[in-house]
């Protein structure tokens, strides 16, 4: 690959990440009490209004960083790793799966919602890669589709209250959805 006519070979960066902190919300502080990252960078993508950087960890594992929260941003010299990783990302399907940026386990889900939210539905979950939409009785429609579940996907299936329910899940998503819904009416008891 070539940069501004030079061969470039991609590396690694290493950055502080900050964070808020309650002492002063106005000002970020660094995470890990200003520890280093260092990342093996592959894609900037855009997600309900922030950038981020899709980047192989030092585990090995895909994570995203929003550039805003990144400081002091440097090149490391040492070539770039995880490509393997990177490469089985359907960038096309990524940024629907991932709510708001939080990973979670990936499951294939079965959600059944109101006709009036299907609009909704084919702006969240698209209509490729495996997704079906389809009439699910004769008041309800339903999508299959994958979904990488967190605390982030309960929080947006509660907000259509009865409208949307989970239904079935290749993973413990339904069981988990009930215990994180005692979670938080427990917190109000």
């Amino acid at each position: 690959k070539e940069l501004e006519g030079q061969k470039h070979e991609p590396e690694k960066i290493t950055f502080q990440y900050l964070k808020y902190s309650i002492n002063d919300v106005g000002k970020q502080v660094e995470r890990r009490k200003g520890d280093w990252y260092v990342v093996s960078p592959f894609k900037l993508i855009m997600n309900e209004g922030n950038c981020y950087l899709m980047a192989v960890n030092e585990k090995g594992k895909l994570i995203n960083y929003r550039l805003d929260r990144m400081r002091n941003i440097q090149l490391t010299g040492e070539p770039r790793e995880g490509a393997e990783v990177f490469a089985e990302v359907k960038l096309a399907t990524y940024s629907r799966r991932v709510f708001n940026m939080y990973r979670g386990e990936e499951q294939r889900v079965l959600i059944r919602f109101i006709p009036p939210l299907l609009d909704t539905m084919v702006e969240r979950f698209g209509t490729g890669d495996g997704t079906l939409y389809y009439r699910y009785d004769d008041r309800h429609l339903a999508v299959r589709t994958t979904v990488e579940v967190s605390d982030q996907f309960y929080g947006w299936l509660l907000g259509f209250g009865r409208r949307v329910k989970l239904m079935e899940a290749s993973g413990s998503a339904v069981e988990d959805f009930r215990a994180y819904l005692d979670k938080v009416r427990g917190m109000y008891e």
